[in-house]
């Protein structure tokens, strides 16, 4: 059964139809509630609520130091789970239980197993449970009478105060005495560990992390006096080299003018000019390296001022030839050589280089040796710093541990006066125990909801389960589950193709029906039309009216397959029609009968539009006959005179050709029920029908009986044998299950059975059903 076909407006008709069973439902589920409260036994409850409140001291000076070293904040689950601890132990549940004599409880044998079953019996009525709000702590007792549950809520608050107030001192005192051997023990470990500090800061002096930042910038400047003493050094080493080619000039000079080939040249020279360039070559090398005020370039500037202040003859009395000129040239050489200033001068300067030179390596490796020190220091600063923190880091741990040991300590001393004082940390009563005058069990307003929730349920589900049993089909997938029978066709209401209410569509109809509109070629006589095998049409649509008119009727709005061709429910007929000539297979022509379980399931609109599909669409050689002799509609439908029809064929007054109207140029052949009156035919012209059914199979390839319903009439279980298909027809939502499956009961064979589920509505149309290109045709018609 698929039920998510329904509609809200279902279940609401189902509920309203059975208003009375869902009454009645709620009202007996009602009383039956409240027979239960009467009857069930009064249990009260007394309560009080509790809040812990005091000093503000560390829990962990009672339950032990923390390791962490901080305030242990119970939370209000740990305060109920200590109070229920100490008012479900079975020393305070027996305590209370003999002084109120309660469950049957036995004072002089604890043991037995009365006093037992009191005991859990006391556990089951004693409740401890944090409030809604999550700051209270509610302490409740149930029993028969409200005062002993009053009373006992009362004793057990009072006896877990006094509980807990001496537990909290002899707490405080065994921690008092435990944090007086920690202090101790952690204390000593703290002077050992400050020793071990000290002694690796004393060994590792001038490596430690502190020291970092000097020995950098002692380090940096070592190494700019590196840089200092290499560039002093290179200079030294440059003007060494310069003094040395200096005097290596001045003598290969002093050779060439004592030379006894050019002894006259030697005379004529000047050699204070030569002295003279010899210092202005040695100014301008010392002025690329050095300041003005450099002592060499100043000494150099003062003798080459002195030189030009002399004349020739003073510089030549200060040479060594000018006393003696007897003495050998060699001699005369040595001896100048030995006392030349200049060169006594040049030979000073490159000693006090040379002493200056050594001076500075050594002072160039002193700092190197100085250089390597710091580095080293530099980088085992990193290894120290590591060790210095750990041990630092194990310092001040200890040093936190011996602090938080020293105010637990103090809390402790301050907890044990208060608590002598009877003014510390306590659970104080907020809301004392009351008398109860409500019962909590049974719980009425609780038994009347459900009582109520019962009813609903059962009234609710009753008739809605009620109306699905007994509704209708309302999708395609549903018929051919429960009936295995296939569908050929899935029709919509025809308000779809007229996009309007049935209500306007019925006026509609009506208005054209009276009204003198005809459609092309619809009533005209054509001597050309007939059917195949030589039927004669001279009579065909010569038919007058009752008063002998000629005018034709109009066509019924059922007729949509004419007109709205384009709406989706005259496409669902054509797809009815094609699966028709599948189902037909090598039949040369076939006849269909269809019908309905009850009357009023749209069997003979169907009939028609089928009948107008296969002869307009198909182009097949159609006649619809109208077998529902009871309440004949065809006429009405399709336009067309009702007598004469089949009840005159049958009765012999007319034949065949004379009765049979064609609708249109290209529609079906119509045989109307005829002039039935109030004296239908008898059964006994059923053979009749069936030889005239095969008479007219040899003239169209269809031929359509509109068959009345199966279920108030016996007629068609005489037509159903005279059909090679059967066109069951089943109004949606309508037509019941049961009357459905009742009637093809009734038919028996149904292997040539094929449903056509009509009148689908909005709510079960499958979305294909209502696309936008339907929609938009039938506006083009209506236009």
């Amino acid at each position: 059964m698929n039920t998510r076909t329904l509609s809200p407006e279902d279940y609401w008709r189902a509920v309203a139809s059975r208003k009375w069973l869902v009454i009645s439902a709620i009202l007996v589920s009602l009383s039956l509630a409240g027979v239960v409260c009467a009857l069930m036994p009064k249990i009260y409850q007394s309560a009080t609520k509790m809040w812990f409140e005091g000093a503000k001291i560390e829990e962990s000076i009672v339950s032990g130091p923390n390791p962490a070293g901080g305030v242990y904040a119970p939370t209000l689950d740990d305060r109920v789970m200590e109070v229920r601890q100490f008012v479900m132990g079975r020393k305070t549940l027996g305590q209370i239980a003999g002084e109120f004599g309660l469950f049957g409880y036995e004072k002089d044998r604890p043991d037995a197993s009365e006093s037992e079953n009191a005991i859990r019996a006391m556990r089951g009525a004693v409740k401890v449970e944090p409030t809604k709000d999550k700051l209270f702590i509610t302490l409740s007792f149930s029993n028969e009478d409200p005062i002993i549950a009053r009373d006992v809520t009362s004793r057990l608050s009072d006896l877990f105060i006094e509980e807990t107030l001496k537990d909290r001192e002899r707490g405080v005192e065994a921690a008092e005495d435990f944090l007086g051997l920690e202090l101790k023990h952690a204390k000593a470990e703290l002077e050992v560990k400050e020793k071990i500090i000290s002694e690796f800061k004393q060994q590792h002096l001038g490596e430690l992390p502190q020291q970092i930042d000097a020995n950098l910038r002692k380090l940096d400047r070592l190494q700019d006096d590196m840089r200092s003493q290499s560039e002093q050094a290179q200079n030294l080493t440059n003007r060494l080299a310069q003094i040395d080619k200096s005097i290596k000039d001045y003598e290969e000079t002093g050779e060439i003018s004592d030379s006894p080939v050019g002894g006259s040249s030697r005379r004529n020279k000047d050699p204070r000019l030569g002295r003279i360039k010899e210092l202005e070559r040695r100014l301008v090398e010392l002025s690329s390296m050095y300041k003005e005020t450099y002592p060499d370039l100043v000494q150099v500037k003062e003798e080459i001022k002195k030189l030009r202040e002399m004349t020739s003859a003073q510089y030549r009395d200060l040479l060594p030839d000018s006393e003696g000129s007897e003495e050998p040239i060699a001699g005369k050489k040595s001896k100048r050589k030995a006392l030349d200033p200049y060169h006594a001068e040049l030979l000073r300067q490159k000693e006090e280089i040379v002493l200056e030179l050594d001076a500075v390596k050594r002072h160039q490796a002193h700092i190197s040796v100085e250089i390597s020190q710091y580095e080293r220091r530099v980088e085992h600063t990193p290894e120290r710093e590591q060790k210095l923190k750990t041990l630092e880091r194990d310092y001040e741990n200890l040093q936190k541990n011996y602090q938080s040991l020293l105010d637990k300590k103090l809390s402790a001393g301050m907890q044990k006066s208060l608590a002598q004082g009877r003014k510390g940390a306590k659970f104080s009563i907020v809301d004392p125990a009351y008398t109860p005058v409500v019962p909590v069990v049974p719980n009425i307003p609780l038994i009347m909801v459900a009582g109520l929730a019962l009813g609903c349920v059962l009234g609710f589900g009753g008739a809605v389960g009620l109306e699905l049993m007994g509704r209708g089909f309302r999708s395609a997938e549903e018929v051919e589950i429960t009936l295995g029978l296939p569908v050929i066709a899935s029709i919509p209401l025809y308000e779809s193709a007229f996009g309007g209410s049935m209500q306007t569509v019925r006026a509609l109809s009506g208005k054209n029906r009276t009204s003198a509109l005809l459609l092309p070629g619809h009533g005209k006589h054509d001597d050309n039309l007939q059917p195949s095998g030589g039927l004669p049409a001279t009579s065909l649509g010569k038919h007058r009216g009752p008063n002998g008119q000629l005018n034709n009727p109009t066509p019924g709005l059922e007729l949509v397959s004419m007109w709205r061709p384009l709406s989706f429910v005259a496409e669902q007929y054509r797809v009815a029609a094609t699966r028709l000539e599948l189902m037909t297979g090598d039949r040369k022509s076939t006849a269909v009968v269809v019908t309905s379980a009850v009357m009023g399931e749209g069997k003979s609109s169907t009939a028609l539009n089928l009948g107008y599909v296969l002869a307009k669409d198909l182009d097949r050689r159609t006649i619809v006959i109208d077998c529902d002799l009871k309440r004949p509609m065809q006429h009405i439908y399709a336009g067309v005179w009702q007598q004469p029809g089949l009840a005159e064929v049958l009765r012999g007054t007319k034949v065949v050709e004379d009765c049979i109207q064609r609708l249109g140029e290209s529609g079906p052949w119509i045989l109307t029920a005829g002039g039935v009156g109030d004296n239908p035919l008898a059964l006994s012209k059923m053979h009749q029908l069936a030889d005239l059914i095969t008479e007219l199979k040899e003239e169209f390839d269809y031929v359509i009986i509109d068959a009345p319903p199966v279920l108030p009439l016996a007629d068609m279980q005489v037509l159903a044998s005279m059909g090679d298909l059967l066109a069951y027809v089943v109004k949606a939502s309508m037509t019941g299950r049961d009357v459905v499956q009742k009637a093809l009961r009734v038919i028996g064979d149904t292997t040539n059975v094929g449903i056509i589920l009509n009148g689908l509505d909005a709510h079960t149309t499958p979305y294909y059903m209502q696309q936008e290109y339907y929609r938009e045709a039938h506006h083009e018609q209506l236009k």
